[in-house]
């Protein structure tokens, strides 16, 4: 079975390994489609995460059912939450599957777990229909927490990215306004956008220290600010203003899938539209991480296909 083996940092190579079988409580998944995510990314190019998260964005069918893996089926479609679906299959604990309609497409399914993310984020920050959101970053993560918001019925959104694709993603998929935050200061434009009141809610999509600022310059007074991009950097933020201001900052790392369902069902998003690239798995590091690694001008999300 070949499967991506982490060897460092930038350096994964495709690798021939011993095929297994599941164990009790486990089923055998054989990979359709893994996305980049962009935690992998931080774990490519700056090294891996205590408990590594390494290609978990994956679905595709069962093709053997261990002992005690009550309630699955060989053929039953699903995704997997676990890590090392950069690979032909992957042995995964029923306890972290989830099982797809078989109706919905494969490329849809494979952005579920990102937009459960999103889902994660948005309940957990509590962003009513009435809010005004300003959500730093439209990569994957931002594009994801756009399409949760604009399912949910919230009219204004307001975002920033620093690469054109991507502005130009976000405003196809009904963000109200985006700029480029290195050309436009994010603050005082939101301050006039909203007669200087400040967004009710921002979400912080990147994990850079520039964007964190941003988001708490930008919402009201006793606004929050949701952070949702993974730093691999400390960020220094001056404490003044989130103490004068009385913010709420929270932090999230987890998902919703019950409450994406939800929202797909609305019939209102395509998550899978921001899907750019569909790669073989032999060329994972040269055409798919070392091309999100370049910032690419046309890559957002980028789908290895085993």
């Amino acid at each position: 079975m070949k499967k991506t083996i982490y060897h460092g940092i930038r350096n994964i190579r495709v690798e021939d390994v011993a095929d297994s079988a599941p164990g009790r409580g486990e089923v055998k998944v054989q990979i359709k489609y893994c996305g980049i995510c962009g935690s992998d990314l931080h774990e490519y190019l700056h090294g891996p995460f205590p408990e590594s998260p390494f290609g978990h964005e994956a679905c595709g069918t069962i093709v053997a059912v261990g002992p005690g893996a009550e309630g699955y089926n060989t053929g039953d479609r699903v995704c997997t939450l676990v890590p090392g679906a950069y690979a032909e299959a992957v042995i995964c604990p029923v306890e972290r599957l989830l099982k797809i309609p078989d109706d919905m497409d494969w490329k849809r399914a494979t952005v579920l777990e990102p937009l459960s993310g999103a889902a994660y984020a948005i309940d957990r920050g509590r962003v009513t229909p009435e809010d005004t959101v300003f959500i730093a970053g439209a990569g994957t993560v931002g594009l994801m927490l756009l399409l949760g918001l604009k399912a949910m019925g919230v009219q204004t959104v307001y975002m920033t990215d620093t690469l054109e694709n991507r502005r130009q993603k976000a405003l196809e998929l009904g963000a109200t306004d985006v700029w480029d935050p290195s050309a436009i200061k994010s603050p005082p434009r939101i301050k006039k956008l909203t007669g200087g009141r400040g967004v009710d809610v921002a979400i912080e999509a990147v994990g850079i220290e520039a964007s964190l600022k941003d988001c708490l310059a930008s919402a009201r007074y006793q606004g929050t600010v949701i952070v949702q991009g993974i730093f691999t950097e400390r960020a220094l933020v001056h404490m003044l203003g989130f103490v004068t201001r009385e913010t709420t900052m929270i932090g999230t790392n987890s998902i919703k899938p019950d409450l994406a369902m939800q929202w797909l069902a609305t019939g209102t998003i395509r998550p899978e539209s921001i899907i750019t690239d569909i790669i073989p798995l032999t060329d994972i590091a040269t055409r798919g991480f070392d091309v999100l690694a370049a910032k690419s001008k046309t890559a957002i999300k980028i789908v290895v296909e085993p």
